[in-house]
């Protein structure tokens, strides 16, 4: 478990299986810059019951003061040739009662600073459609730097769409005290 100034990182288990699945299934959820398809909670429990890769993890964004889920952050290998090329790419959403609040803010910096901390990865880095201000100003304030555009990567809501790319690696995280010196407590 991660934690946080306001909130703490949980792994996700087969007992949030129903919670999963109703927010992935909700439009609102996962707005207008990402879809996928529906999950029953079944599907959910059998995905969550296996073993991920050990460079797959998926956590519940929890709040600390009331203990309510607030959303869900990850990471993964986003690599097919995983000898060749290094580096993670985080993930997070946060429910739409809880946006705007620094909440994703604070979970991408905790992976990554824990990340970083804790694994000799070189990089990490976060694909972001283009459009999603919001989602950029998180990696951002996390320090990754905007380093190109996929051109009509990804197809979302009938369409396909560019993405950003952006990254931060060790050589700009540099050790723990530096990082969490240039940004907002998380």
């Amino acid at each position: 478990m991660l934690i946080g100034e306001n909130v703490r990182l949980r792994p996700v288990t087969p007992d949030d299986a129903q919670l999963l699945a109703d927010w992935f299934s909700d439009p609102e959820y996962l707005g207008d810059h990402f879809n996928i398809w529906p999950m029953t909670r079944h599907q959910w429990e059998q995905l969550l019951a296996k073993d991920d890769a050990p460079d797959t993890r998926r956590y519940l964004i929890i709040d600390r003061e009331s203990e309510s889920p607030t959303g869900t952050a990850g990471y993964m290998n986003p690599f097919t040739l995983p000898k060749i090329y290094k580096g993670t790419e985080l993930w997070w959403h946060v429910h739409p009662e809880f946006r705007r609040r620094g909440i994703a803010t604070q979970a991408v910096c905790l992976l990554a600073n824990h990340l970083f901390n804790a694994t000799p990865i070189a990089r990490i880095q976060a694909t972001i459609v283009v459009g999603n201000g919001i989602s950029c100003r998180v990696a951002e304030a996390a320090g990754m730097q905007r380093e190109g555009i996929y051109r009509k990567v990804a197809f979302v809501h009938g369409r396909y769409v560019d993405m950003y790319l952006y990254a931060i690696v060790r050589d700009d995280w540099k050790d723990e005290g530096s990082y969490r010196k240039g940004r907002k407590p998380f």
